[in-house]
C-alpha cells in the first residue's frame, strides 16, 4: 500500500503535468530498425545550412520551471523538451568555463564558439596572447555561406556579436554595429537601434541594406537582400510585456517571427547559410531575479524552436543546435505549503506558485519603467501591486529595496533565487539533423566550433 506521502507525490506529478518527466525514456516509443538507421543517417550528413539557437542564460532549472508553466498552463510541454523523445537528437552537457574563471560571461561563451578557443570575461575574439582569430561567421562567409544574427537583446549584444566580430570590450557596441556592415553579416535583427547613429544606418543602406524598424515593415518585407531591422532603442521588451501591450505587441516582433524572416531571407542562398538566433533576454530576466519575464522568454525562445523545426522539416540538409552559455541566477521550484516535509501538503502547494504568478501584470523591468522618476517608495509600492498578491503589513514593513522585494515574491511563489549573477552550472547542448553525430556526450565550449566547420565541409 502506497503511504500518503507517496500518493500526494503522484497526485502532484500528475496534476502539474509533470508525469511524463518523470518516467522519461520509459515513455517514449521504441524506434523500428529503419528509422532507427535513416535517423542514423541523417545525423553523418554533411548540413548545408546551420541554425545555432542560444537561451542565453538559461539553466537546466529553468528549462524545467518553463516546461512546467507550459504543460499547466499549455497542456503541452515545451517544444525543447519534446524535441528529446520526438526526433534523433543528440543530447550533451556543457562545460562552459571562459579563460579567466569557472564562471563565464556572454562574450567569452559565445567567443568559443566564435573561434573555439577560450577567452578572458568581457572581450569579443581576441585570445590573452593578442591574437584575433577569424570567427566562425567570417568563414562561413568565405565559403560562400550567408549568415544571419537575430536577438531579443541588443543586436550588437555579446553573443551575437562572438560568432562575427572582433572588439576589445564586448561594451564597445558602436564598434560592433560598425563591423558588422564592414563584415558584410546579412540578415541583422534585434533591439539596439542607439548604437547605429544615422550615419552608419545610411551606409548600410548605401550597400544595399534594407531597414526595418517596426514589425510590420519586417514582416512585409520580401525578397532575399541584405536586411537590418532593428525594433527598439536597447533590448526587445520582455514577452510577457509585448504580449500585453497592445501597441508594443503591434511594433515590435516575437523571436520567432524575427527567426521566421530572417530564415525567409537566407533560405534562397544556393550554398547554404548559418543563422544565430539568440533569446537574450532569458538572461536579463534571471539577472533581475523575475521568475515571470523568465518563463514567457524561455517560452518565446521555444516558439522559435518550433519555427525552426518547421523549416528542417522542408529543409532537412539543416543541422540545429540548441543550447545557452551558461546559467544565470540559479533558480529553483521549492516546495511550498505545509513546513513539515513529512507530511502530505508538503507537495500539494507546488501547483500554487504559478496560480500566484499569474496574478502578476507586469515584470518588474516594465512596473520601474513606468514608475521611474517618483520617489522610491512609490516605485516599491508598485512593484507590490503589480504582483496581485495579498502580502501582511509585517511583510511590506521589510520591503526597503528591489532585492528585499525580490525575497518576498520567492517566499510567497516558491521561486527561489541564489544571486543576480551567472553560474558555473554545465548547461543543455542539444543536436539535430546532418552533422549532429560529431557532437558527443560531453563537450566543452570551445570543442562545438570545429566541429560545425566540420559537420558543413567548411575549411577552418
Amino acid at each position: 500500500m502506497s503511504s500518503p506521502r507517496e500518493t500526494s507525490r503522484r497526485d502532484f506529478l500528475k496534476s502539474a503535468g509533470l508525469g511524463s518527466l518523470a518516467l522519461g525514456a520509459a515513455a517514449t516509443p521504441a524506434l523500428g530498425e529503419a528509422p532507427r538507421q535513416a535517423a542514423v543517417n541523417l545525423r553523418a550528413a554533411q548540413a548545408k545550412n546551420v541554425i545555432f539557437m542560444v537561451a542565453d542564460g538559461m539553466s537546466i532549472a529553468a528549462l524545467s520551471l518553463a516546461d512546467a508553466w507550459s504543460r499547466r498552463t499549455r497542456s503541452v510541454p515545451s517544444r525543447w523538451l519534446r524535441l528529446y523523445r520526438e526526433r534523433p537528437v543528440v543530447r550533451s552537457l556543457c562545460e562552459t568555463h571562459s579563460a579567466t574563471g569557472l564562471v563565464t560571461d556572454s562574450a567569452a561563451a559565445a567567443s568559443a564558439w566564435g573561434i573555439g578557443e577560450r577567452i578572458a570575461n568581457g572581450v569579443l575574439n581576441i585570445t590573452p596572447d593578442g591574437r584575433k582569430p577569424i570567427t566562425l561567421a567570417q568563414k562561413m562567409m568565405a565559403a560562400r555561406k550567408r549568415v544571419g544574427l537575430v536577438t531579443t537583446a541588443t543586436a550588437t549584444h555579446a553573443t551575437p556579436a562572438g560568432f562575427a566580430v572582433t572588439v576589445t570590450s564586448r561594451k564597445l557596441q558602436s564598434e560592433v554595429a560598425a563591423q558588422y556592415l564592414e563584415r558584410g553579416i546579412d540578415v541583422i535583427l534585434g533591439g539596439g537601434s542607439e548604437y547605429f547613429d544615422p550615419s552608419l544606418v545610411e551606409g548600410y543602406r548605401r550597400v544595399g541594406y534594407a531597414h526595418a524598424t517596426d514589425r510590420t515593415q519586417l514582416l512585409a518585407r520580401r525578397g532575399s537582400g541584405r536586411l537590418l531591422g532593428l525594433f527598439s532603442k536597447r533590448y526587445i521588451p520582455f514577452e510577457f510585456d509585448r504580449q500585453r501591450d497592445p501597441v508594443l505587441r503591434a511594433a515590435v516582433p516575437s523571436l520567432a517571427e524575427m527567426t521566421q524572416a530572417a530564415l525567409n531571407n537566407l533560405a534562397p542562398s544556393p550554398e547554404g547559410f548559418f543563422l544565430l538566433v539568440e533569446g537574450g533576454r532569458v538572461d536579463h530576466a534571471a539577472h533581475g531575479n523575475d521568475a515571470l519575464a523568465l518563463i514567457h522568454d524561455q517560452l518565446a525562445f521555444d516558439e522559435a524552436i518550433e519555427t525552426v523545426l518547421a523549416f528542417t522539416d522542408r529543409h532537412p540538409d539543416t543541422l540545429v543546435i540548441i543550447t545557452t552559455d551558461h546559467g544565470t541566477g540559479g533558480i529553483q521550484l521549492n516546495g511550498v505549503g505545509d513546513e513539515d516535509f513529512e507530511g502530505a501538503p508538503a507537495y500539494s502547494g507546488t501547483n500554487d506558485a504559478f496560480r500566484r504568478l499569474e496574478k502578476f501584470t507586469a515584470t518588474q523591468e516594465a512596473t520601474l519603467a513606468r514608475v521611474k522618476g517618483q520617489p522610491k517608495q512609490a516605485q516599491l509600492d508598485a512593484l507590490v501591486a503589480s504582483t496581485g498578491l495579498d502580502f501582511k503589513p509585517a511583510e511590506l514593513a521589510k520591503v526597503t529595496d528591489v532585492k528585499t522585494f525580490q525575497a518576498l515574491v520567492a517566499k510567497h511563489t516558491g521561486l527561489g533565487w541564489t544571486s543576480n549573477n551567472h553560474t558555473a552550472d554545465l548547461v543543455e547542448f542539444c543536436a539535430y539533423g546532418p552533422g549532429s553525430a560529431l557532437f558527443t556526450p560531453f563537450l566543452r565550449n570551445d570543442e562545438v566550433h570545429a566541429k560545425v566547420l566540420r559537420a558543413t565541409g567548411v575549411a577552418g
